[in-house]
């Protein structure tokens, strides 16, 4: 089967946004260069559907994101990043669109008081002038993930039509992950779906959700986050669970040559006390249940 990877290169944010637990981060800094091959080192031994530059902080903001990205190239794999753009200013926004093949950018709504409420601490005007850059630079390797749970939903309509009026094709909308029980659990069902059908948009699901993985759900010990992705922190720590946001569960380094840690079916449920109180794999099959009207 084949694992997304996430790898992190700063805890290091700006802004404090509603879904974003950052009271349960301790130790803050970046990646450094050696780490970096070191991971590159440890994964090669993988099948790697996708390396994804993501984890509990803002990506762009460190000071050599476009030689990190320009090595993992050596992994072989699609590159991505996620981002709400804050680090991507001036040229370097276009830099990183030419070293990733997508751009993945986390936002909750066009309308600005919805967005000052899940966006603490970013600007709004500043965040879209950079998408409207972005877009214009190279839609094709754009995806939006519209985050925020249900304070996007009021006028998610304004926010769709803005992407689709612009060209951009890969809109995908997201639960409210509870971060392995570290923030509260909303509603993830039937809003959100409904969403989905009324406006023609995407499950963040269907990003990574192969046939594969999706047979894979009739196995209630199968977790489709912790079972089918491999996460890395900036400190080259390998955690559990990309969930895992308070880093409760380091299973090894990537600085040990002989470590040979692969997330396996059946494990993470049982054996990770993060898992009791997270939603991740409710937030997963819901999307694959039928859809209710009434609800």
């Amino acid at each position: 089967m084949k694992r997304l990877a996430n790898i992190e290169l700063t805890n290091n944010c700006r802004a404090d946004c509603s879904m974003c637990p950052r009271d349960v981060l301790k130790d803050f800094g970046f990646i450094d260069l050696q780490t970096v091959d070191d991971i590159v080192e440890h994964l090669q031994k993988y099948d790697l559907s996708e390396v994804s530059i993501s984890g509990r902080g803002e990506p762009t903001f460190h000071p050599q994101l476009i030689e990190i990205l320009k090595r993992l190239k050596r992994l072989n794999a699609p590159l991505s990043i996620v981002t709400t753009t804050d680090g991507l200013k001036g040229q370097k926004l276009y830099d990183c669109l030419d070293n990733v093949d997508i751009l993945r950018i986390s936002v909750s709504s066009r309308d600005r008081e919805t967005f000052k409420k899940v966006h603490r601490g970013l600007d709004y005007d500043k965040t879209w002038d950079t998408i409207s850059k972005a877009i214009d630079y190279n839609k094709e390797k754009l995806n939006i993930h519209l985050v925020g749970g249900q304070d996007c939903y009021e006028h998610i309509e304004g926010t769709i039509d803005y992407f689709k009026d612009r060209g951009v094709k890969n809109i995908h909308i997201f639960p409210l992950w509870n971060r392995g029980g570290t923030i509260e659990e909303q509603d993830i069902n039937s809003r959100r779906k409904k969403i989905v059908k009324q406006y023609q948009i995407d499950f963040s699901e269907d990003e990574y959700m192969d046939g594969e993985k999706v047979k894979l759900l009739e196995d209630s010990s199968y977790c489709p986050i912790g079972d089918s992705s491999i996460m890395v922190n900036y400190k080259g720590q390998m955690i559990g669970c990309f969930q895992d946001f308070a880093n409760r569960t380091i299973v090894g380094y990537v600085k040990d040559k002989n470590l040979n840690f692969v997330a396996k079916r059946g494990t993470l449920l049982s054996k990770m006390p993060v898992c009791k109180d997270c939603n991740s794999r409710k937030a997963v099959t819901t999307k694959y249940e039928e859809f209710d009207e009434e609800r």
